[in-house]
């Protein structure tokens, strides 16, 4: 007889799968990097970013990184057509004003890039902890440029 906190092999193999620590951790670093990558990337020579949505301009460190397609898909979290500096009020308050900065996405990328960014994020993917890394080094050395020419 097994004890209570004993679990068949059965029991281990239908508990939900979670990231591993590492890799949560990872991610969370690489969204860091990404951040401050996309906030560098959208600011002036002065370092102020104006809002893709509502056009407010603030220094970049006072904006957010907003995602046009919600973070949670993972298939456009770093696409970098996919995010802009945004200011906190309609990233935060106004759910990132969706339409708004879809439109400004079009305007940016070329047209229909707002609804190719909706197709591919409906793909389920997996990332791994190869794929975070060699993102966190790209957006390192991306973000050291734009530094390098601020």
């Amino acid at each position: 007889m097994k004890a209570d906190n004993e679990m068949s092999v059965k029991d281990y193999f239908l508990l939900p799968k979670t990231p591993r620590p590492d890799l949560k951790r990872r991610i969370a670093v690489l969204d860091q990097v990404f951040s401050k990558y996309i906030r560098l990337r959208d600011a002036d020579s002065r370092g102020y970013c104006r809002c893709i949505t509502c056009g407010r301009s603030e220094p970049w460190k006072e904006m957010d990184a907003g995602h046009f397609v919600s973070r949670d898909r993972k298939a456009v979290r770093w696409d970098e057509r996919n995010v802009h500096a945004q200011c906190p009020h309609c990233n935060r308050f106004r759910a990132g004003m969706q339409f708004l900065h879809g439109r400004q996405i079009d305007c940016l990328h070329g047209r229909g890039t707002a609804d190719m960014l909706m197709q591919i994020s409906r793909a389920r993917i997996k990332v791994s902890l190869f794929e975070v890394e060699h993102h966190i080094v790209a957006f390192r050395e991306k973000t050291k440029k734009l530094l390098e020419n601020h």
